[in-house]
């Protein structure tokens, strides 16, 4: 559940390709950037799921994509041999096993991003890039949805090894 970017930064009005969103989704982007509903969660809410006490990658949630995995450590990786690598930013990626919805994080800040090649296997090489923004009310609105259930999941665990007397006694041996 890796999203692929041609370069360390944040797409915005394009796909990962490098060309512009059509028309209407371009109008919509305007839209949404102007009165922030493209950016709805804020980062501190973003890396603390990456950034998770108990150090989980992933988990399953109770929401209309219920595979959640996470990236916390931007990489670059060698995706076609002999070219260029691509990157591999920090993200949140929701799943439903057909198509993800990603929460993408470069920098101090991140952009929403819909890839309905991810599970393609047989993808030719531009479908490795054919994500694109998440302008619709009910694509954000998914991705309300399911980061405020893993929200709620990643705080109930993190509060768990808090006070779970196993993890309280690493806590005090490895001092």
């Amino acid at each position: 559940m890796n999203i692929y970017y041609r370069e360390a930064k944040l797409c915005g009005r394009k796909t990962g390709n490098g060309t512009k969103l059509p028309f209407l989704m371009n109008m919509l982007y305007s839209l949404g950037e102007k009165n922030g509903e493209l950016q709805p969660f804020s980062i501190d809410d973003i890396k603390a799921v990456l950034f998770n006490q108990h150090q989980s990658i992933g988990c399953s949630i109770k929401a209309p994509l219920p595979i959640v995995s996470w990236r916390s450590e931007a990489i670059w990786y060698e995706l076609f041999k002999g070219e260029a690598p691509v990157y591999l930013p920090q993200c949140i990626t929701f799943s439903n096993g057909a198509i993800d919805y990603a929460i993408v994080v470069i920098g101090d800040e991140y952009e929403l991003r819909i890839w309905p090649d991810c599970n393609n296997r047989e993808r030719e090489k531009h479908q490795w890039f054919s994500h694109h923004a998440a302008v619709y009310s009910e694509e954000i609105d998914v991705f309300k949805e399911c980061l405020e259930t893993l929200l709620k999941h990643i705080r109930k665990e993190d509060d768990f090894e808090a006070k779970h007397p196993k993890f309280d006694k690493q806590r005090t041996s490895s001092k």
